[in-house]
């Protein structure tokens, strides 16, 4: 199962009954679902071979927790002297399971 807006909240420390956040939340929870599932060649939340919802893996969860908490902290992309680079340990969360890598 995808994380959902109260784990979000969790993860970035923001108060569970503190809802003007709510939609930007929502939207990059849905950001990061999406850049996860391109990362990986595959929809998330994925299905086994029966075609039934299977168990999202704890480290391509935690990995989508990453990468909303650096859109939440980084806003703007426009920063001078400074590297932006996608956080390391979400490409390590997540590499193990990509697909149609080819060769």
């Amino acid at each position: 199962m995808l994380p959902t807006l109260t784990e979000v909240k969790m993860h970035l420390r923001v108060e569970e009954s503190e809802t003007a956040e709510n939609a930007l939340l929502q939207n990059l929870l849905e950001a990061a679902t999406d850049y996860a599932s391109k990362y990986l060649g595959r929809p998330l939340p994925w299905t086994d071979d029966a075609g039934d919802l299977a168990e999202l893996p704890a480290s391509v969860k935690a990995a989508i927790l990453l990468i909303i908490g650096d859109l939440y902290e980084n806003r703007e992309a426009q920063i001078v002297g400074t590297n932006i680079s996608i956080n390391p340990a979400m490409d390590r969360l997540l590499h193990f399971h990509r697909v149609g890598m080819g060769i």
